[in-house]
């Protein structure tokens, strides 16, 4: 039996395929290694919430249009999606490969043949440890993001979080307001500032065309791999903000020698990083104002951009500093394994153009800037699962012609 469109991942992008595809009537399957929505029920923390809000979100139906659902909330949308589609879940895909003017999908119970495929396991969902996790002392509990699930968790004692991107700053966050001491090892992240003359500043991007950005927008191609900026569900977050809410800001980990870990002195660039975005945001938000003519209000004062007196250490000897735990919120890769070799480049990334892979008969979602900047969001899973389906319709019809 050969099926027309295998999607290869129940999760979010993979859902959002079989969506699109079961609207233009193409038959199809979605195969899911673990449950629907597997990492979404297990590498998230108990507080987790989106920091985008509901009006974003259309895919997961209902919301608020300031909602900022919890993990749980995706979770049981997840749940109906998948309930209405053709998902087999505890299927991992071991391999694919083309099979003349077909696909041969190896499952463990066998192969399916199809005529199309979707690889929609995205790009983000094995942890990333840097090799210095290996150097630190057995006495240190250690978790990455994925592990981490509440300040309970963690023996007592002061806690390193390194990595302050999103989980990174949330974390921290959580970690301060249950009154744990944090030392936070910073990194090169933009931030969004909550409110800019009127309204959130994620609505003005979004009239301003932010998430519409496509990859050949970008000046220096090394932004296409920097996280997204930061900010906290409903409110602004900022390095500044966290330290004066009693986190230690620090550098990047280098070295470890015993309990001491060496940082470097790249703090007060960071910090920098984060205000440059948040000038440019408004920036935007200044331009979209200026081209419409709008009757908009002053800037409102934004307590994240008021300077912080910065003295990083340049080391911390983890047993003197009491630090009982660290956790790695170092980011995600993907698991693009199961792809024929000619698919992915020497970094085993997906080779793609607009979604396309570079094979007749293969397309991908859920990835980073595969169109454009909100390709690897939830507010941009549908928008491109239906470009996808409809390339997979006129795909399989011309093939039939």
């Amino acid at each position: 039996m050969v099926i027309d469109t295998v999607v290869v991942g129940g999760g979010p992008a993979g859902l959002a395929a079989s969506v699109a595809l079961g609207g233009l009537g193409v038959e199809h399957v979605v195969l899911e290694r673990g449950r629907a929505g597997e990492t979404w029920r297990t590498q998230r923390w108990d507080s987790f919430r989106l920091n985008t809000p509901g009006w974003m979100n259309t895919m997961l139906g209902g919301q608020a249009r300031k909602a900022h659902a919890t993990g749980q909330e995706v979770v049981r949308r997840l749940e109906e999606l998948a309930a209405g589609s053709p998902v087999r879940e505890g299927v991992p895909v071991a391999r694919l490969a083309p099979a003349g003017d077909r696909w041969a999908v190896a499952i463990g119970d066998g192969e399916l043949l199809a005529r199309t495929v979707v690889v929609a396991t995205g790009g983000e969902m094995v942890p990333k440890v840097p090799p210095l996790a290996g150097e630190l002392p057995d006495r240190i509990l250690q978790l990455h993001t994925a592990g981490y699930r509440g300040p309970g968790q963690l023996p007592d004692g002061a806690v390193l979080v390194v990595g302050s991107a999103q989980s990174g700053c949330q974390i921290a966050d959580e970690l301060l307001a249950a009154g744990r001491r944090v030392i936070l090892a910073t990194s090169p992240v933009g931030r969004v500032p909550f409110r800019h003359r009127g309204r959130d500043t994620l609505e003005w991007l979004i009239e301003a065309g932010f998430m519409d950005q496509r990859p050949g927008d970008v000046p220096d191609p090394a932004m296409l791999r920097a996280p997204q900026p930061i900010l906290a569900p409903g409110r602004g977050m900022s390095l500044p903000g966290l330290a004066r809410a009693g986190a230690t800001l620090a550098g990047r980990p280098v070295a470890v020698d015993g309990e001491r870990v060496a940082f470097d002195a790249s703090v007060a660039a960071n910090v920098a990083t984060g205000d440059a975005f948040a000038a440019r945001a408004r920036a935007m938000a200044d331009e979209v104002i200026r081209r419409r003519g709008l009757d908009a209000p002053p800037a409102e004062p934004d307590e994240h951009d008021l300077p912080v007196e910065l003295d990083p250490p340049s080391s911390l000897d983890l047993r003197a500093e009491e630090v009982a735990a660290v956790v790695w919120c170092t980011g995600f890769a993907g698991d693009f394994s199961f792809l024929p070799p000619d698919l992915v480049d020497d970094g085993g990334r997906p080779q793609h153009e607009d979604g396309a892979a570079p094979a007749p008969g293969c397309w991908y979602l859920g990835l980073r800037w595969l169109r454009r900047r909100g390709s690897g969001i939830l507010m941009g899973f549908p928008v491109d699962a239906a470009l996808v389906a409809g390339a997979v319709k006129a795909h399989l019809e011309a093939r039939r012609a």
